[in-house]
This record gives structure tokens, sequence and C-alpha cells, in this order.
């Protein structure tokens, strides 16, 4: 089959790394309210990207632990976050905007909370069409408190997702390369350099993707992003990890765990090394658990977690910061670790709910971009995961379809 080349592309049009304009528009949740979660069919481990009429689940407490009375709203967005000029009964079957039913109060735990959580698609309301959305939490007066992003897609094109070594000699040992084949046979398109944008996610954060507008190949129905110089990314090292699963015991990652006025957890202060550890984890993700109440939801007290670093390993010209799923990517000021008294630990210290938790210190550059490397090496053998999303944007289109979904896994470079 004759393999033909895209001429005249621009090379700013290959690869695009930029933190998306979902910067702006996310709000993280405030000091009050503790474990926002989304997940898909309930899965804790899965990020919010699901196929059109997938159950979404979102929770999240309220450390407060009164009663009050919060809504949800959705919200489009096109694929670069900026506002879409769909009305929302253009993209909702039912109400874009309703009261959270879902409220338990905990039980038998130090620090009270209530907890609210609803389900999308439910009785009121359905998504009708692919894309990005923001699933707003309001307060009583109607006033975004915080929201989650939630990629919904379409199962139209097949994605074949590979993650290869990168071909450069000299980022073989530090970088993964990935190569996405998308299959249009199904779903012909008229144009896919202008008609198509792909975006690969690492690890399905958002917050940092690259994006495609055009592919290198075509051949017959088969659409080839093959871009080595382009669809890079630092390997990085796993995830560190450590649980609060078992407040009368021995807890992984954990040095030692004390009663105050609430339970207090010190991590272990581990030092980077420059070799390779095939260490197990959840793609920096998270599980609340606890082994002292049936329902985890609950029954699982709020612990306050004490990240350390050792002083000597932390680099004096950059602010280091820890970061996962449990704050969405999105380190702040409360996530900054800064120097005990004694000069032994960069440390700080977060209100978590007990369970397993992933976590990595990162590094922030001055225009406020994240620096993977700050702290700990990159190696190519490091297990992450890759989400390939198709945008689909014909000429004359008032809206922006994920018409496919693909994810490849960095296992075989081991």
């Amino acid at each position: 089959m004759e393999i033909k080349k895209f001429v005249g592309l621009l090379t700013v049009l290959l690869g695009i790394r930029t933190e998306a304009q979902l910067q702006k528009v996310y709000m993280s949740p405030p000091p009050h309210i503790g474990t926002a979660v989304c997940t898909v069919n309930d899965y804790p481990y899965k990020y919010p990207i699901a196929e059109l009429n997938e159950y979404v689940f979102i929770s999240f407490d309220d450390l407060e632990g009164d009663q009050k009375n919060y809504y949800y709203r959705i919200r489009r967005f096109d694929q670069n976050w900026n506002p879409s000029p769909l009305f929302p009964s253009e993209y909702i079957d039912g109400y874009d905007s309703d009261y959270i039913e879902g409220e338990q109060n905990s039980q038998a735990t130090i620090q009270s909370y209530t907890r609210y959580f609803f389900r999308l698609p439910n009785a009121n309301t359905r998504i009708t069409k692919s894309g990005n959305y923001l699933i707003e939490i309001l307060d009583e007066d109607e006033e975004p408190v915080f929201n989650f992003p939630l990629i919904i897609y379409e199962n139209r094109v097949p994605v074949s997702v590979a993650v290869q070594r990168a071909l450069d000699p000299a980022k073989l040992r530090t970088h993964q390369y990935v190569h996405a084949i998308l299959d249009i046979s199904s779903f012909p398109i008229a144009d896919p350099s202008s008609d198509l944008t792909v975006q690969i996610l690492r690890n399905e954060n958002p917050f940092d993707p690259v994006s495609f507008h055009a592919p290198a190949f075509y051949a017959g129905n088969k659409l080839d992003y093959h871009f080595p110089q382009q669809a890079l990314f630092e390997g990085g090292d796993e995830f560190l990890h450590f649980e609060t699963r078992d407040l009368r015991g021995y807890n992984a990652g954990t040095d030692s765990l004390r009663l105050r006025e609430l339970y207090h957890a010190y991590l272990t202060p581990w030092r980077p090394v420059a070799y390779y550890r095939a260490l197990k984890d959840i793609d920096g993700s998270f599980v609340v658990a606890s082994l002292q109440g049936r329902d985890a939801h609950t029954e699982s007290d709020y612990v306050r977690v004490h990240f350390r670093l050792p002083a000597d390993v932390v680099p004096p010209d950059k602010p280091i910061y820890v970061t996962g799923r449990f704050n969405h990517w999105r380190p702040s000021g409360i996530h900054r670790l800064r120097l005990t008294e004694d000069g032994k630990f960069y440390e700080t210290s977060l209100l978590l709910k007990q369970g397993y938790y992933d976590y990595y210190y990162v590094g922030k550059n001055g225009d406020g971009s994240i620096d993977w490397t700050a702290v700990w090496p990159s190696f190519a053998e490091t297990e992450n995961r890759y989400t390939v999303l198709v945008y689909y944007h014909p000429p004359g289109a008032r809206h922006i379809r994920i018409i496919g979904m693909g994810q490849g896994v960095s296992r075989p470079l081991k």
C-alpha cells in the first residue's frame, strides 16, 4: 500500500505541549472540602474519562460536618477548554443543574464530616454529546465552590497506542515515545489535517496534554501519528505510596502514627536513587479504605499526613511540592514543602482521609509549569499509562466531538 506523507506542516502544528486552558477554568476544592472524587463506574483508580452514557460517580466530604444544600451544574467546553457555544438544552437531556440528594454523616470518627454524592446520568440529567465538561459544585446561593473536569468520548474511531523508547540516543534511558494510529474505515474523515485534533495525556492528567493537529502519514484508512521528537514524555520514576488504613497497627510507607487532636502520620522520608526500582503503584491515584470500619465512605477518619524529604536532596533554587490525584495534579501553596526548624527535612502536612495513596514530589518552574524531575530522576522503564483522545471538528460544526479514545501502558519497556 502506498504511504504518503503530509507535506508543508509547520513544526508548531506537529506537537504543542502547553498547560491547557483547563488551568484557567478549574477550581480546586477549598480547605473545608475533603476527598473530592470523580470516577467512572465507581472504579477508584480511573480518572473521569468516560464513554458516552457510562456512569460517573461524584462525591466529596464537607469537613465542617453540618447540613448544607449543595447543587451540581454541568458546563460544556471545547478541546482547549474554552466555553462551548451550545446551549445546555443542546447537550443535556433534563436539567443541567440540580440538587445533590445523596448525603451521609460520618460515624465514630474524630473528624466529623458530611459526605455528599451523586451520579451521572441520573433520573434528572443525562449528557447527550461527547466532549469536555466541568461538573461544578454550587452552594445554596448557586455560587461555584469547586469543579471536576470530565471528558466524555464516543467509541467511533479505533485508536491503537504503543509506548516505545525514545529514538534519540540522548533520551533513550529517560524518555518514552507515544505512537498512535487511527482507523477511520468506519468513520470517514474528509480532511484529517483540519478536522481532527489528537491529544495525549500521561497518567490521565488533563492539565498537561500534547496536541497534534495533523497526522504524519496516512495509509488508506489508517492515520499514523508518528512524531518521535514531539510525542516524547519523561518517564519519571514510579510513584511513592503510603497507607493509613490501620489506625492501630502497621501502615506501609509510614514511619509513625500519633494521636493528638487527630491522628498524625509521619511518612518515610525517601531519598532518590540513580537507578530504576520496579515499585508497584496505581499511577498516582488513591483509594479510601479503613480496617476499623465496615463502610469506608463514612467510617474512615481523617489523618494529618506529614510529607517529608531529607533537606539535602531538595534543590535550593526551586520550590518543591507534593502532588498526585489526591490534589487533582494541581499543587498549590498548602502542598509546598518547607524547611523544618531543626533543618533536617522539608515538610508539609495535609488532612487526608484514611486509605492508600500514591504521591510524587515535583518542582515548579518560573512560569508555573510542573518539573517532574526536580527531585526524582527519569527512567524509560517507569510504568506510565498514556491516553489518546480524538477530537472531531468538521467545518461548520457548532460543537466538537470526541470520537475515539485509546490507551497504552509503558510496561513492555521494563
